[in-house]
């Protein structure tokens, strides 16, 4: 058996243009990009006996030099600055001779795979990108990778189907969630894959829980995490912001909306900061999904009993 594997090397550094996509940056990809890190956790778990088809450069090979013994087969090999085009037109020519395409991405990349997949070879994503709705990615690089261990040591692939589904990256920078179905994919059939991503849950209680919090709410900085749940503490606070922003509180006030890592070198060292989460509809993450405005500088200053956590009934009942 053989396996296809491609790296956007874009994905993930939405952040760093303080953007919520990376569909747009057109800017070549850091030799140390965030998808190339979560390449190097799949490939260094990744059976060494594995046969590979890859992509030169930053798309693929740089990711096996730095972390995997295997030697993978060049098929493709583009000149940077990268396009969509170049996952699409490796994936043409792989699929005609792999049993399994594994691509480090998020849902635009998932995009540009299926458009090439022209034989509908199945496809699973290792998690990177800025937006990850469809349900083809598996929970983590680590999981993606005993997945597909699993799969090339027992020969066999049974699989199912599911939605590659992307957001309009325009209205989605503006806080609008335009979700569209771009195609049926065919995926391994696992647990390691998280379906339905994004489900949207009954709000009965969440106006109690936003309430509860504005009560207990003391002169901390209060850093509100993305997401409905967490919206509707500043709604109640007369407060409209972005649904897929991070914003920043103190005293029931709004200091900063839509706020990235290096914001929050302005605050008081002083003062007490606590953060205010919700877990992702459907898949349950705390930080590191929809929320990577949210980087470690912040997370180690803040106390581990100020991290609150808030949902809805509705939603920990899915997620069991």
């Amino acid at each position: 058996m053989r396996l296809a594997f491609v790296i956007n090397p874009y994905a993930g550094i939405g952040v760093k243009f303080r953007m919520k996509g990376s569909d747009t940056v057109k800017e070549r990809p850091p030799i140390d990009s965030y998808s190339l890190n979560r390449a190097k956790e799949f490939l260094m778990n990744l059976d060494e006996n594995i046969e590979v088809v890859s992509v030169s450069g930053t798309m693929g090979n740089d990711a096996f030099e730095a972390s995997s013994s295997i030697k993978p087969i060049i098929i493709y090999s583009p000149k940077p600055p990268y396009s969509p085009e170049d996952t699409t037109n490796f994936v043409k020519e792989a699929c005609r001779s792999c049993d399994l395409i594994v691509f480090v991405g998020g849902d635009g990349t998932a995009r540009d795979v299926i458009k090439g997949n022209i034989i509908g070879k199945p496809v699973l994503g290792v998690p990177a990108g800025m937006k990850m709705y469809s349900s083809v990615f598996a929970s983590s690089p680590e999981s993606a990778s005993e997945l597909v261990n699993r799969l090339f040591n027992s020969g066999t692939i049974n699989t199912e189907f599911a939605e590659i589904i992307d957001l309009d990256e325009d209205k989605f920078q503006k806080g609008e969630v335009n979700v569209q179905k771009y195609a049926d994919a065919k995926i391994p059939k696992a647990t390691e894959i998280i379906r339905d991503p994004k489900n949207l849950y009954p709000v009965q209680d969440v106006d109690m829980i936003a309430n509860f919090i504005i009560d207990s709410m003391d002169d901390s900085y209060y850093i509100i995490g993305t997401g409905s749940t967490c919206k509707s503490i500043l709604k109640l606070l007369g407060y409209n912001t972005n649904p897929l922003g991070v914003d920043l509180l103190r005293k029931g006030k709004l200091i900063s909306q839509d706020v990235f890592s290096e914001d929050f070198k302005m605050l008081n060292d002083d003062i007490r900061v606590k953060l205010i989460l919700t877990p992702t509809g459907g898949q349950g993450f705390i930080l590191g999904r929809g929320n990577r405005q949210i980087e470690m500088g912040i997370i180690n200053r803040i106390r581990k009993e100020d991290i609150i956590v808030i949902s809805s009934q509705e939603k920990l009942d899915h997620l069991k």
